[in-house]
């Protein structure tokens, strides 16, 4: 018995010892993990690493290598020149929205960090000096450059698509001598560019020889395809063997082209035709003076005999709209959400807004005794429109036409003047997709010759042309608008700045 209770004892004790061992053991672990043996959080991965942004990219994501309080990264991040968005967040993985459009041409950086502790203020000292271990976060990423895309006018540039890089101070020649190019448009990518042109050695021969092409620019590409096509790789898109082509658009998202085309053996056979991807053209039966792709490319808004359509585009897509008021559709707003119409009626031109949502109806927001030729959305907060129209003055005892550019705003209907272009009617406009600058062309017209190798969409032959580019000004502010004048750049007509 005695034995027996010496063992009870003895277990009890080694009992008492392993309990304690645990418990100790348990405290160093506690101790360890409560005072920086934890691996610091980090940052594993940044969707914008090494990448060219444009205004299409509107967002951003932040992977942590785990959750940790988001007031804390809220406090520590930063971006570098400031890009103004919103941080959100679910588990340890971080978004940042943007609220305005990126700045072409500009180099940012972003940080995540603690910064040092003397320089934070008393309400984020709290959060800065938490337990929280972070590695320090040091990424750079580019929007895209600031380039642009015009025809040549003088010496061996004549009649040839050119690109120039602001950004970069590079002029590249698109196109070769034996094609005259007289109109393009931009592919969203900025990789490539849908051009018309008409082989050199049939200039004197007939206009309706124009083709449509594209050609590669060599800039964005996101493919090792599109990169080894490089800079100047043309394919034809469509030819004119039996019907001639005329003014064609291509949609703001590149899937489709619209263009006017007329039957070589049938002139009374002329309407639109519409490409999409590599599908063969279609014709859509229906003939138009001017037409207008929206952005989506899901409808075009056609004028016909002075009167507006809303055409559907997609097989089982609708009814075509009748506008029968207006004489025209001159711009849809970037979100598709509204459009820009023309009413012509006894010398008055008068602006409307139409919205998509129809419980708003349709708004007058300018009427004016001064024809209007063009209008473009401000594509940075879309809230002004800026027009082209054309004023009449009298110079030498004749009465001369006067083109200006104006900014409207889109809620009061205020128009501020920006810019006079005299002696130039057949102006185009261009607003650069950050909303930062616009360019626009002037240039000497004469009529055509059989030796007149360029022309302008109302036929007249270009003997001489300039691009300028206009600095535009910050309307947000509430500061009187200083007029700054446009800036020279090069011979040339028909700019379009890159997306």
């Amino acid at each position: 018995m005695a034995r027996l209770g010496a063992w009870s004892i003895a277990l009890k004790r080694f009992d008492k010892i392993v309990l304690g061992s645990i418990f100790v053991l348990s405290l160093l672990v506690a101790l360890l993990w409560g005072f920086g043996d934890r691996q610091p959080v980090s940052v594993q991965q940044f969707s914008w690493e090494g990448k060219k942004i444009s205004v299409t990219d509107r967002f951003f994501s932040l992977s942590l290598s785990q959750a940790i309080d988001p007031e804390f990264v809220a406090a520590n991040f930063s971006i570098d020149p400031p890009l103004p968005g919103n941080l959100s967040w679910a588990g340890k993985d971080f978004f940042y929205t943007l609220n305005e459009l990126p700045i072409y041409g500009q180099e940012y950086q972003l940080k995540l960090a603690a910064p040092d502790t003397a320089t934070a203020n008393d309400e984020t000292l709290e959060i800065l000096t938490s337990d929280i271990a972070i590695e320090p976060f040091l990424a750079r990423f580019q929007s895209r450059d600031r380039a642009f895309a015009y025809i040549g006018t003088e010496g061996d540039d004549r009649g040839r698509l050119i690109l120039f890089n602001l950004t970069q101070q590079e002029k590249s020649i698109l196109t070769p001598a034996d094609l005259t190019v007289l109109d393009f448009e931009t592919y969203p990518e900025g990789d490539r560019l849908l051009f018309a042109a008409i082989p050199t050695a049939a200039l004197n021969t007939n206009l309706d020889d124009l083709q449509l092409y594209t050609v590669t620019t060599g800039l964005n590409t996101t493919t090792t395809a599109e990169a080894e096509a490089g800079i100047g790789k043309i394919d034809l898109v469509l030819d004119a063997d039996e019907y001639a082509n005329g003014k064609f658009q291509l949609a703001k998202n590149g899937q489709r082209i619209v263009v006017q085309r007329v039957n070589k053996e049938d002139p009374r056979d002329r309407s639109l035709w519409v490409i999409e991807g590599s599908a063969e053209p279609r014709g859509l039966g229906i003939p138009a003076d001017e037409f207008l792709l929206s952005p989506d490319a899901e409808v075009i808004a056609v004028s016909q005999g002075g009167q507006l359509s809303i055409v559907p585009l997609g097989r089982n897509s609708g009814a075509i709209q009748a506008k029968e008021k207006f004489t025209r559709l001159l711009a849809f707003s970037p979100d598709n959400q509204q459009q820009i119409a023309l009413q012509e009626t006894d010398g008055i031109s008068s602006l409307y807004v139409l919205n998509e949502n129809q419980e708003e109806g349709d708004r007058v927001l300018l009427r004016t005794l001064t024809p209007i030729i063009d209008c473009r959305y401000e594509p940075r907060y879309g809230q002004t429109l800026y027009c082209l129209k054309i004023d009449e003055a009298e110079s030498l005892g004749q009465v001369v036409e006067e083109p200006f550019l104006s900014a409207i705003d889109l809620e009061t209907g205020d128009e501020i003047p920006l810019l006079a272009l005299p002696n130039y009617r057949d102006v185009r406009l261009s607003v650069a997709a950050d909303g930062l600058a616009l360019l626009f062309d002037q240039v000497v017209t004469a009529n055509p010759t059989p030796n007149s190798d360029l022309f302008t969409e109302n036929g007249l032959a270009v003997e001489g042309g300039r691009v300028w580019l206009l600095t535009l000004p910050e309307l947000e502010r509430d500061v009187e608008i200083q007029a700054v004048p446009p800036e020279s750049l090069m011979p040339g007509f028909r700019p379009r700045w890159m997306p």
